[in-house]
C-alpha cells in the first residue's frame, strides 16, 4: 500500500483457494494466508494457514516454501519440507533473521 493508498498485489491472485503452488506473482497460490512478517531483506514471510506451511515472498513477488509440505498437515520438527504444521496462524522474524 503506497502512502497514497494504492494497493498492489505482490503474489497470488485471490482466486485459488484450496490450492498450493510456489511461483512468481499471480502464478503462486495461497490458501488462507493469515499472518505476515517482514525480514531484514524486505521479504514477506507468510503463514499459509490452510496449506499448512510457511512461505517467503520476495520484493519481486517470487514465492517459495520455507517450511512445511504444502497441503500436508501434521506436527513434526524438521527442516524445510520435513517440518509439518497444522494450520499455522502466526509468524515472526527476529533481529537475526530467524523465522
Amino acid at each position: 500500500v503506497t502512502p497514497q493508498g494504492v494497493v498492489t498485489t505482490l503474489a497470488g491472485d485471490g482466486n485459488k483457494g484450496g490450492a498450493y503452488k510456489d511461483g512468481r506473482g499471480v502464478d503462486a497460490w495461497f490458501h488462507y494466508p493469515s499472518t505476515v512478517a517482514v525480514d531484514g531483506d524486505g521479504n514477506f514471510i507468510v503463514s499459509d494457514r490452510d496449506n499448512h506451511c510457511i512461505r517467503k515472498v520476495t520484493p519481486q513477488g517470487v514465492v517459495t516454501t520455507l517450511a512445511g509440505a504444502g497441503g500436508q498437515e501434521g506436527y513434526k520438527d524438521g527442516v524445510g519440507v520435513y517440518a509439518l504444521f497444522h494450520n499455522p496462524v502466526g509468524v515472526a522474524v527476529d533481529g537475526d533473521g530467524n523465522v
